[in-house]
């Protein structure tokens, strides 16, 4: 938590420095450009970054694959960036260190606040003047920032706040990823328990999980085939033939299923992670085959008659 603070002063101190070069560069513009630059400036200090890092994190980062990693030169850039911005969390400083940093900081940023509240009153007044003397003579107005100004400016504002948002979606990646990989270990060799559905959920299908396994509620073949790999289940298709009369074993019967295994963590817990083990228990417990663009999944081969269903 002081580690927290103190990255979040140290982020408010470098705002208030790039802000105060761009206050330098507009000095001939408007007073309306400066007023804004210093109320950016006071309301970094109540606003931490971690905000726009969480913002990243819950839009995400895209990738085609649930498997796939943020682009390396991305994720490094990041790490870097992020080492540099917020050094009291990466470092991991405590004790006798964080107390010191934070007392700079506090009196840096005490010494800060203060100007920035006496350059806001400045510009408030430089603004009114500004205004009442264009109501007077409109051809007074102060000269726009220019093409160049604005894209400085324009880029340092994606620094100071896109940034941040792309380093939570890319953490939020990372974190997803390497949580992908601990659950599809620990459930490559999982048991698998299945019976026929309870009634009452019509055609739902639940997915939950907790610290010791997976239960899927009310899935046909064709419902726990998209769960695994990821897809609708309207992706899902049976090569077979059903006679008139018969259940259709892909979309007809329902199950209940238990996949035991260790989860990292189960409130984020990815469904992908069953992809080895459901296809692995489909062809052994039922001689089906998978196939994903015109390859078979392993383990490919029709195992034969399948195996008596063992109750939960």
């Amino acid at each position: 938590m002081l580690s927290a603070l103190g990255d979040h002063l140290w982020q408010s101190l470098f705002t208030l420095c790039l802000l105060q070069l761009c206050v330098i560069a507009s000095r001939r513009n408007s007073a309306s450009v400066r007023l804004a630059m210093w109320r950016i400036a006071a309301f970094k200090f109540a606003l931490p970054y971690q905000l726009a890092v969480w913002a990243g994190e819950w839009l995400g980062f895209p990738v085609r694959f649930r498997s796939e990693h943020a682009p390396p030169g991305l994720v490094s850039a990041i790490d870097s960036w992020t080492e540099w911005l917020a050094p009291l969390q990466t470092q991991g400083v405590d004790g006798f260190a964080l107390s010191a940093c934070l007392f700079f900081l506090l009196v840096a940023t005490l010494s800060c606040a203060r100007l920035v509240a006496e350059r806001l009153r400045l510009a408030r007044w430089q603004t009114a003047r500004e205004r009442i003397r264009v109501e007077r003579d409109p051809d007074d107005t102060a000269p726009g920032l220019g093409f160049w100004r604005g894209l400085v400016f324009t880029a340092l504002a994606f620094f100071v706040i896109g940034a941040p948002v792309l380093a939570g979606a890319v953490r939020d990646r990372e974190d997803r990823y390497a949580q992908l990989v601990a659950d599809a270990r620990a459930l490559r060799t999982a048991d698998i328990r299945m019976k026929p559905a309870a009634p009452g959920m019509g055609g739902r299908v639940r997915v939950s999980a907790d610290a010791d396994g997976i239960t899927i509620r009310n899935a046909t073949i064709r419902d726990l085939a998209g769960i695994a790999y990821g897809v609708n289940r309207f992706f899902v298709r049976g090569d077979h033939f059903i006679e008139e009369g018969e259940e259709d074993w892909l979309t007809g019967a329902r199950y209940d299923l238990r996949i035991a295994g260790r989860i990292r963590d189960p409130q984020r817990f990815d469904t992908y992670a069953l992809r080895a083990p459901v296809t692995k228990w489909l062809a052994e417990r039922h001689g089906l085959e998978i196939y994903v663009n015109s390859e078979c999944q392993p383990p490919c081969g029709r195992y034969g008659v399948a195996m008596p269903d063992v109750p939960l």
